[in-house]
């Protein structure tokens, strides 16, 4: 093995355990919200992976154009920056954003823990998406959120 590969090997393996501790943090911020913020986060969250979907690699989504040239992008590291605010609306996009980069990034990565933290996210993707389709809301203020590939795809 090539030193460069090992080192690279090291560094995805330390961002996937850093991915992992974050993932728990995005969970308690979900968690911590009132029902009505809960269901606003899921549809944020199905607008950014159709948004991350869009990209090109989709795991870039979020990553300003002067840091487009790193291998991973700084979408997941704003993320959880917004997830650590004091401002809920702040708070709710970052979680959208972290978990739309990182569904991203999870699914495309040889790295081992990626698989795992896939599964985990879809896992939260599934729950958020659950939570919507349990508040039933009335056909006024009801929002088409099925026919979205990204959430689709994210939870199946």
């Amino acid at each position: 093995m090539k030193p460069m590969h090992v080192v690279n090997r090291i560094l995805s393996m330390t961002r996937m355990m850093k991915l992992g501790r974050q993932l728990r943090e995005v969970e308690s911020a979900i968690y911590a919200l009132p029902a009505p913020l809960a269901r606003q986060v899921a549809i944020i969250t199905t607008r950014e992976l159709d948004l991350a979907q869009r990209c090109d690699p989709p795991w870039m989504h979020g990553t300003p154009p002067e840091d487009s040239g790193s291998e991973w992008g700084a979408g997941a590291d704003i993320g959880i920056a917004r997830v650590r605010s004091d401002n809920p609306q702040v708070r709710m996009r970052g979680i959208g954003l972290w978990l739309a980069v990182i569904y991203h990034e999870s699914a495309e990565s040889q790295t081992p823990g990626a698989h795992d933290l896939h599964r985990q996210v879809m896992r939260v993707v599934r729950q958020l998406k659950e939570r919507i389709e349990t508040s039933a809301p009335t056909p006024d203020t009801s929002v088409d959120v099925g026919n979205s590939s990204a959430s689709s795809a994210a939870v199946a």
